[in-house]
């Protein structure tokens, strides 16, 4: 019976049902767990027990999303990540799409596969996908083919049976993914150096939802706008009313108020600026971009906490920022694992096409190519050809490197 069938029937699914897994609603307060065994005998492992990563607990995903500012950040991100084209190449050519560039998932879009590969990444540090069907080509490498099909499986629903002996190839025994055995060969795993936004920011995650939930309480309460202090003879009921009635329709036609006697006003309740919250909140904000690496200006933030970064920011170096510090380095984790010789054919690579989209922007592509020449990543003329024009040294005759290209 093949992979998908099996995964069917354990998950109750019928014949000529589409989907092959079911995503169940998601458990945020759990995180991605692992299991290893050795001797005979098992023992439970989590993400945390993995090399570099601590044992802080994981904050809720929906409790997170639902912070506008990290909900900002994500679908800057993805949407990012979604405009920026995968290439297949060899060397410095480029070679028809295959699979993966047109769509991964039968019954999902390329972009939101993405868009949930991403968000597994950012927030946990791993993603998986499960391989659905493979070209048939043996290889001595690949006996049963290259993968074509696969889908993106939610990781807190996977885990993996690990060896305890570190002396082995690999440790990997095989995967489970909701209580059904999965041969690690059937499994794309994606792996980031860390361990997860939701695991190492949780301290500002929580500062953040706290300072949230105090301003909707201050709006779904009636806070008393004033106070009338009787230093005097006591006041009956109806006296009393009389007197809070009177005030207050003077204070709708009058801006200045008279009290005599031993009455006196006072204000009966803290504003959000008294208590330093919009300060506090617009602090949050800047902590929660920082996490992941986002300029701060980009999600209506500042460095000091207040709305006045957006007058001076380099709107065209903050792209180029961005796409550098927040959206590749999970780009780079895809593009290293597709080009792994188990999932596309040797001296082949998959890279993600970042200069022609910052081309788009022509000040932020000068300010990538020349971030590139000063670290030593290319050379000028190659930088020149990326930004479109010839070597330095043959200025009229074509240039020998393509232009856009590097």
């Amino acid at each position: 019976m093949h992979l998908s069938q099996i995964l069917k029937a354990s998950l109750g699914f019928g014949e000529g049902t589409e989907s092959s897994i079911a995503r169940p609603t998601p458990n945020d307060t759990s995180r991605a767990s692992f299991a290893a065994s050795g001797g005979g005998q098992s023992r439970s492992l989590a993400v945390a027990d993995f090399s570099g990563l601590t044992n802080s607990p994981s904050y809720p995903a929906h409790l997170a999303m639902s912070l506008p500012t990290f909900a900002s950040c994500v679908n800057l991100i993805t949407g990012t990540a979604a405009q920026i084209k995968p290439k297949r190449v060899r060397g410095v050519e480029e070679l028809p799409p295959v699979w993966m560039m047109r769509q991964v998932d039968p019954d999902a879009t390329y972009t939101t596969t993405l868009g949930h590969t991403l968000r597994d990444l950012m927030f946990y540090g791993r993603a998986a996908w499960l391989v659905l069907s493979r070209d048939g080509i043996p290889t001595e490498r690949n006996p049963k083919g290259l993968p074509v099909r696969g889908r993106h499986v939610p990781i807190n629903d996977v885990q993996v049976e690990l060896s305890d002996n570190l002396a082995d190839y690999s440790r990997v025994k095989y995967y489970v993914i909701n209580g059904v055995q999965v041969d690690p060969e059937d499994i794309i795993w994606f792996e980031i150096e860390h361990e997860g936004i939701l695991r190492y920011g949780a301290d500002v995650l929580t500062k953040a939802k706290g300072l949230e939930e105090a301003a909707a309480r201050m709006v779904a309460t009636d806070l008393p706008a004033g106070i009338i202090y009787n230093q005097g003879s006591e006041l009956g009921p109806h006296e009393a009313q009389d007197l809070i009635r009177t005030f207050q329709d003077a204070r709708k036609t009058n801006a200045i108020a008279l009290l005599q006697g031993a009455t006196y006003e006072s204000h009966g309740a803290s504003s959000a600026l008294d208590m330093q919250m919009v300060e506090a909140r617009s602090l949050a904000a800047t902590e929660i971009a920082r996490l992941f690496s986002v300029p701060v200006s980009m999600v209506s933030a500042s460095p000091s906490g207040n709305s006045t970064a957006l007058l001076y920011s380099n709107v065209s170096q903050n792209m180029t920022n961005f796409v550098k510090q927040a959206v590749y380095p999970y780009l780079r984790c895809i593009e290293q694992t597709l080009t792994r010789d188990d999932v596309t054919a040797s001296g082949q690579a998959i890279v993600f096409d970042v200069a022609s989209y910052l081309r788009n922007d022509p000040e932020a592509s000068v300010s990538w190519a020349i971030d590139l020449v000063g670290g030593g990543v290319i050379a000028v003329d190659e930088a020149r050809s990326f930004l479109g024009l010839p070597p330095m040294d043959t200025p009229n005759t074509n240039p020998n490197l393509n232009p856009g290209e590097v």
